[in-house]
């Protein structure tokens, strides 16, 4: 290959390859792009795709884009879910609310129905802002690695090919990924279902239902499910016997506007509209098939080049951009020579991620199977479930709790399956290390800015790792024990690390600055945010150290630093050089700029300075202390507020 004139040199451009830019690649780009890695990212399409395949963000995906400030404005690009209604043949059976989960430890309680077309184009644009391009129209031919990097051949659309060099590849280049099939012993099983299925994206006009709430009918002829997208546009899926459809002979031929018009009025009630100007008719079968390991030696896959499944629960492309999240950080700190061992520190990749891949096959396919099932045995049985036993379970609230854990995503963990989690030795409360870690709401006073409501999440940004100490009083003695903690995690670790004090209460008569930063006294404070977390009066002081994707690393009382300190050593390595202080104030860089002067009629006006502290693209070390050759903390004080 050296002598063909076509072919480029191997160069050593970057650190990362990602092949494939769906949602997945592209949420990896931005990952990478926060940790100021080195990357190209390819994609074989001339330009994104104008098809909609997923449909729905779910909550804990919004509250993991918010780490880069995107939340907020992908959010009026879709319609906020708040139910689903459900059928049976033809008669209502009962409406599961998700508006009345009333989640109160988020800032994102639900869905976001969003065309995955829309998704993707909100991603490339937010890749664009911050001078990231992706290579369009351009193939991986060959991946090979060996014991220091590897070598991947790019094929470009006008024929012409380069030898990359790179130290990871990443393959996020869905179910037919290349960079799998070029890895060491991965394998792909699974099945296809047998039913057949018609989508249609359309608008429907005229329409008296409710445009935030979808509709699933169920019936012997088959499912037939409806979701809002946007505006006037929802998604009308069909299954079993009614999506037969054939023309002239040709059975794989793609229906009609009109034939969808006629299942539409037949499955939904009068007044429900007229479906015109469709933006996508389609025809599939779905697969489910899971990849056996996330992880070959410098190879990795995530999305669907790991796992393919049903869209009931609208969890598969969630799945995937949470995949490429966490590798993403894992990688970056590998990069940057702050971890112990590098080799178990990646494997955790594997440990964490493939069995939520496996859990979302397992759970989509029963839901699946249920919803769509034709076996005559079946029927009656899923009939009285959803006639009877559906509206007995969706208005408790244990039922409803469970549920929307499940949907939200929240409830995933990494507890049980993850060797760089921990909790302390006794520590009882109900957040645990590999836990999500709740939002509650803080208060915060500036001297020149007013009172400004912030969030434990929203604390918790960019691409650093945080560490929130909690104390149940404003002393002095109590003061120096955080700030003793603060300075003997700081010996320990070179990674970038945010530090925020949290005060249960403080004293009226003494606002004490911290930072540029008053301290706000009330007497409303609740024991809200302590509940949030399981502290209680005796694990007070407490700590909590949180990874750069929100989960929980390690947590417990003070009583057990050492235990830290200990976890911190095993996974990470210590600072080259640690200077003193120089007595220098650190900025505090607000997340949020939502009006909260309705809560207790504070003001909320921000210093004019203010900044977001995770900007993608610029040194993230703005705002913070340095403490060694790599290490920095920002440092900030906060009282808990009722949420």
């Amino acid at each position: 290959m050296d002598n063909n004139p076509d072919v480029e040199s191997p160069a050593t451009d970057c650190d990362v390859l990602i092949v494939g830019c769906g949602p997945v690649g592209a949420a990896l780009a931005l990952e990478l792009a926060l940790h100021q890695v080195s990357f190209r990212i390819i994609d074989r399409l001339h330009g994104p795709s104008p098809t909609s395949r997923a449909l729905i963000i779910q909550p804990r995906t919004l509250e993991l884009f918010n780490r880069y400030g995107a939340a907020e404005e992908l959010i009026p690009r879709g319609r906020i879910l708040s139910g689903m209604a459900m059928c049976l043949d033809g008669k209502p059976a009962g409406v599961i609310a998700l508006n009345q989960f009333k989640a109160a430890d988020t800032r994102f309680p639900l869905p976001l129905n969003i065309s995955q077309a829309e998704t993707e184009r909100f991603l490339f644009e937010s890749l664009s802002s911050r001078g990231i391009s992706v290579e369009r129209a351009t193939t991986a031919t060959s991946v090979v690695q060996d014991e220091n990097g590897v070598t991947t051949t790019l094929q470009f659309h006008d024929g012409r090919e380069e030898l990359v060099r790179t130290k990871y590849v990443i393959g996020c280049d869905g179910a037919r990924s290349s960079v799998r099939k070029a890895a060491e012993g991965m394998t792909f099983e699974g099945s296809s279902y047998p039913q057949a299925f018609l989508l249609c994206d359309v608008h429907i006009r005229n329409s008296l239902r409710r445009q935030d709430q979808g509709l699933i009918q169920v019936s012997r002829e088959g499912m037939f499910g409806i979701f809002p997208i946007r505006g006037d546009v929802f998604r009308i899926v069909v299954s079993g016997l009614a999506a037969t459809y054939e023309h002239q002979g040709d059975i794989s031929a793609v229906p009609t506007v009109e034939y969808f018009q006629t299942l539409f009025d037949k499955f939904t009630p009068p007044g429900s509209g007229t479906l015109e100007d469709p933006v996508w008719i389609n025809r599939f079968r779905l697969h489910l098939r899971g990849v056996n390991k996330y992880r070959d030696r410098r190879v990795f896959v995530a999305g669907d080049a790991a796992h393919i499944s049903s869209p009931v629960g609208g969890k598969g492309m969630n799945t995937g951009i949470q995949d490429a999240i966490n590798i993403g950080w894992k990688l970056a700190l590998v990069l940057q020579g702050q971890v112990q061992d590098p080799e178990a520190f990646l494997d955790t990749y594997h440990n964490e991620r493939h069995p939520i891949g496996a859990e979302l096959l397992k759970s989509t396919d029963k839901m699946f199977t249920f919803m769509t099932s034709t076996n005559r045995f079946f029927i009656p049985i899923r009939n009285f479930a959803v006639k009877y036993i559906l509206p007995f379970l969706t208005p408790t609230d244990w039922w409803n709790g469970l549920f929307y854990k499940f949907l939200s995503m929240f409830g995933v963990t990494y507890r049980e399956t993850s060797s760089i989690v921990g909790t302390a030795t006794g520590f009882k409360g109900s957040v645990r290390g590999g836990d999500r870690l709740p939002d509650a709401k803080l208060w915060l006073s500036s001297e020149s800015g007013g009172i400004v409501s912030v969030t434990v999440q929203g604390l918790c940004v960019g691409g650093s790792h945080h560490l929130l100490l909690f104390s149940g009083g404003h002393s002095e003695d109590e003061t120096n024990e955080l700030e003793y903690a603060r300075d003997e995690v700081l010996k320990v670790v070179a990674f970038k690390l945010g530090v925020h004090f949290v005060y249960r209460s403080v004293r009226p008569e003494r606002a004490m600055p911290s930072n540029d930063w008053y301290l706000w006294p009330s007497d409303s404070i609740e024991e809200v945010i302590l509940k949030r977390y399981g502290f209680s009066d005796q694990s007070l002081p407490g700590y909590i150290l949180v990874r750069p994707d929100g989960y929980v690393a390690h947590i417990g009382p003070l009583t057990a630093l050492d235990e830290l300190l200990s976890f911190l050593r095993t996974h990470f390595v210590a600072p080259i050089e640690t200077v003193e202080d120089d007595g220098s104030v650190a900025e505090y860089h607000s997340t949020f700029g939502e009006d909260s002067s309705s809560e207790e009629g504070l003001t909320t006006e921000l210093n004019a300075t203010t900044q977001h502290e995770s900007t993608i693209g610029e040194n993230s070390s703005s705002g913070l202390i340095s403490t060694g050759d790599n290490s920095s903390i920002s440092v900030s004080t906060f009282t808990s507020a009722s949420h």
